[in-house]
């Protein structure tokens, strides 16, 4: 989680020289492809034990659109506001896991989902009470956690329990992050540079924010309950609105800290161990 929240700042240092589609699709590419070879590296399965349907729609709504989505709203507001707002996406798939998936929430879980969108909503409000404004911005880095969740439900029957997560995680950020640098490069141009700084930018993201976190997010799986280690999501937020007030100058406002804490305290209640029953809420990583 560490590691996660962590990225948000040399990604919105890349954003400066990159445009954020092309930014986030040299990410991920350069993720899944260090996934992949740590799998070769040990001698473990690189066939993901899913359909090509499934690592596409994975590819689709947890790479393009989320991260699309994140590095488009870094650009433009910093780190700190799609850290939080990015990290929503559990209480999204709660909401849709009781939806579709039979899933039953508890009381607890309810007064999370409630907290933690009202935190949400006040980092997403931008102006007075009244009328209502909405920031265009923040409002695009939601809509990236939704199509998050969206992924993880739809594909939840298909990979429960025979999909090898580590490999399925690998090549749908590689296929994913192959269609956001193809897609920037038509549609962004060029970056501005692409010297020694970029290179290890690139590099440092893929690595700490993608490869390393996947690869620790799984082994800790295997050896606690899932709700248990989901709990810890509300340090990705902390840790990136955290990091980017010193080394980006990123003051975080009321507003912004009011935010961070609902949706904080709101993915406690829904994820923290006694508050899910095992097997229950489909795990969901964050950027």
């Amino acid at each position: 989680m560490l590691a996660w929240g962590a990225a948000y700042v040399p990604s919105a240092l890349l954003v400066e020289t990159w445009p954020p589609v092309l930014a986030a699709g040299a990410r991920l590419t350069a993720g899944g492809v260090l996934l992949l070879g740590l799998l070769v590296v040990l001698r473990r399965p690189l066939r993901p034990r899913v359909g090509v349907m499934a690592v596409a729609w994975l590819a689709l709504t947890q790479t393009v659109l989320f991260y699309g989505a994140v590095f488009w709203g870094i650009a433009r507001d910093g780190a700190g506001l799609p850290a939080v707002l990015a990290n929503t996406d559990p209480l999204f798939v709660a909401v849709l896991a009781a939806l579709f998936l039979g899933e039953r929430l508890t009381g607890r879980q309810w007064l999370g989902l409630g907290v933690g969108l009202v935190g949400a909503a006040v980092v997403v409000w931008d102006g007075p009470l009244w009328p209502p404004a909405l920031s265009a911005s923040a409002l695009v880095v939601v809509g990236g956690a939704l199509a998050w969740s969206v992924g993880t439900v739809v594909a939840a029957r298909g990979v429960r329990g025979r999909a090898e997560p580590l490999a399925l995680a690998g090549w749908q950020m590689l296929a994913g992050g192959v269609v956001l640098a193809a897609g920037g490069l038509v549609g962004e141009g060029a970056p501005t540079a692409t010297g020694p700084r970029e290179v290890g930018l690139i590099v440092l993201v893929a690595v700490v924010g993608s490869a390393v976190p996947f690869a620790l997010f799984y082994v800790a799986l295997a050896r606690a309950p899932a709700a248990e280690v989901s709990a810890w999501f509300f340090l990705v937020p902390v840790v990136g609105v955290l990091m980017a007030w010193p080394l980006l100058g990123e003051t975080p406002t009321a507003q912004i800290v009011m935010g961070m804490a609902g949706v904080s305290l709101g993915l406690w209640l829904v994820l923290a161990p006694g508050a899910a029953g095992r097997g229950r809420l489909v795990p969901s990583s964050p950027p």
